[in-house]
């Protein structure tokens, strides 16, 4: 696991400094170095884009178009001295090892050690990881955050304590801070987690479910508090929803080469006031998908089907993958990740089977891909958003690859969820309170 990090950073220093040396930050990249760096100055998450455009005091317009969290390790970063694009993308890096790492853990827990290494040699390797550490992007951030959340929720699942239940919501928060759609993780893992405890109490149950909502509602509360007391119009998370969705649904993304994608370039023809509230901007750009929609609601219909299509490459991947250039990923990258991709969800489906007859835990890793589907039904298809999503299909993917190595080993796994002599795979020690020894219908294949 160790060689394996170490050759991941490599790869992750290589892509970033070497690959893409010289290249500008651009769109949010930017966006994200240049709130940092304002942070840093005491103007606290104002609008970049405006304030360099205007460089004058009356363009600190107050923003909320991305959740704080990730600006907010940037900004940590400038305080420590990483000020430059060249240190925050070797921190970006970091962050991507780190997930490397964490990848290996889950699988470790749910399927045993050899498991382990192959899920963190998929992830030091597979461009759907790597690919976001050549940008100051919140993607290395979400997979971070995301998957320590899947391993909070295995092991809690495992032995559930208060404690564990504490971390769990508040891994759910953090990941809310992160990307606004991720506070699904509280109702689709969180709260689950809990409520399919065997053998506990029910008023237990509900006492720690109020556990996981006070912790993960209170560690947004501070930024919910801020954006309600600073604009014209309530904003919660992040307001960048109505301008995304002005985007996703106009003339250009119902037909033609970007259909189910988004334009931008839709939206120029509008201009504001460089001091304009954004949540009167987000007032207007509603009202206009929702006219767009409302005037074409059975193509809305086809089109958010679409963009599921484009979400999971099963509609125009050649072309999702020649518009990634946007995003400032290498063509070549994108054909890479695209490779990689077929064969590894492909296993990611057999070793989601393969984890349910062995009555593992699977809900943590399905729900990624729950939320991914759902903010490209209602957004637009783009690979950014599935970022939560790859995570998981490499953890089922090393499931997959493991069962076959011991099946051509001649050891086929046990079908046990708690193995006390195991605990590598998951299994309870004697001293965690799992059972003595499993029973005969425990240990039947």
């Amino acid at each position: 696991m160790a060689l394996t990090a170490l050759a991941g950073l490599g790869l992750r220093l290589i892509f970033a400094l070497v690959v893409k040396a010289g290249a500008p930050l651009q769109g949010d990249a930017a966006y994200y170095h240049g709130q940092a760096k304002l942070n840093l100055e005491g103007h606290w998450f104002v609008n970049p884009v405006v304030f360099h455009e205007r460089h004058h005091p009356a363009a600190l317009v107050q923003s909320a178009q991305h959740p704080p969290l990730f600006t907010l390790v940037l900004t940590l970063g400038d305080r420590l001295g990483l000020r430059t694009e060249t240190a925050q993308l070797v921190l970006v890096c970091l962050i991507g090892t780190a997930t490397v790492v964490l990848t290996g853990m889950v699988a470790r827990d749910l399927a045993g050690d050899r498991a382990g290494v192959i899920a963190a040699v998929i992830a030091a390797l597979y461009p759907g990881f790597w690919v976001y550490d050549g940008e100051v992007m919140s993607e290395a951030m979400v997979m971070l955050l995301t998957v320590i959340t899947i391993l909070a929720a295995v092991r809690c699942f495992r032995e559930c304590t208060t404690w564990r239940v504490v971390l769990l919501g508040l891994m759910a928060g953090l990941c809310a801070l992160t990307r606004a759609e991720l506070v699904l993780l509280i109702p689709l893992v969180a709260l689950p987690t809990v409520l399919w405890q065997r053998g506990m109490a029910w008023r237990r149950k509900l006492a720690l479910c109020g556990v996981v909502l006070l912790v993960s509602v209170g560690a947004m509360a501070p930024w919910v508090a801020r954006n309600l007391a600073v604009f014209h119009h309530p904003v919660y998370l992040s307001d960048q929803l109505p301008i995304t969705l002005a985007a996703a649904n106009n003339s250009s993304t119902y037909s033609g080469p970007l259909t189910a994608s988004w334009c931008f370039d839709c939206l120029l023809g509008v201009h504001f006031t460089p001091t304009e509230d954004e949540s009167d901007e987000g007032v207007y750009w509603s009202a206009q998908a929702k006219r767009y929609i409302e005037s074409h609601k059975a193509r809305a219909l086809e089109v958010a089907a679409l963009r599921v299509g484009i979400e999971w490459n099963v509609y125009a991947p050649l072309r999702q993958a020649e518009h990634d250039f946007i995003e400032g990923w290498p063509t070549p990258v994108s054909d890479a990740w695209l490779i990689w991709y077929y064969p590894l969800m492909a296993s990611a489906v057999v070793g989601a089977v393969i984890l349910r007859r062995r009555r593992r835990p699977i809900y943590p890793l399905v729900a990624m891909f729950v939320v991914v589907t759902l903010a490209a039904f209602a957004t637009y298809g783009n690979y950014r958003f599935r970022a939560e999503a790859e995570v998981a299909m490499v953890v089922l993917a090393s499931v997959t690859l493991d069962a076959i190595w011991a099946s051509i080993a001649g050891r086929p796994r046990p079908g046990v969820l708690f193995r006390p002599d195991h605990p590598g795979d998951g299994g309870a020690s004697a001293d965690s309170g799992g059972p003595a020894a499993p029973s005969r219908e425990e240990v039947r294949v």
